[in-house]
C-alpha cells in the first residue's frame, strides 16, 4: 500500500510539512509506504475541463508539478492533503 502526502504550503519545511511528518510515520509504522510531494511556489493551471487528459493521460498544461502528480497518484492508494490555515 502506498499513500501520498501532498504539502500545499508556501514554505517547504514549515508547520504543514511538520504536521505531515507525523501522518507519515505512523502510516510507515503500520507498514504502509509514504511519499510527501510539496507543491512549491510554482504555477498550476486550473482546469479547463476540456477532457484531454482521458485522452492523453495526463494535462495539456505542462506546469510545474501537475503531470508529475498525477503520475505518482496512478499507483497510490490513498492520499494526505496538508494546507496551512493562518487565521
Amino acid at each position: 500500500m502506498k499513500v501520498l502526502l501532498i504539502n500545499g504550503s508556501p514554505h517547504e519545511k514549515g508547520c504543514t510539512y511538520t504536521g505531515l511528518c507525523e501522518v507519515e510515520k505512523t502510516l510507515n509504522a503500520n507498514g504502509i509506504d509514504t511519499e510527501i510531494i510539496w507543491l512549491g511556489n510554482g504555477a498550476v493551471r486550473d482546469c479547463i475541463a476540456c477532457g484531454a487528459c482521458r485522452k492523453l493521460g495526463k494535462c495539456v498544461f505542462d506546469d510545474d508539478i501537475c503531470n508529475e502528480i498525477i503520475e505518482k497518484a496512478k499507483t497510490a492508494d490513498g492520499f494526505v492533503f496538508g494546507t496551512p490555515v493562518y487565521y
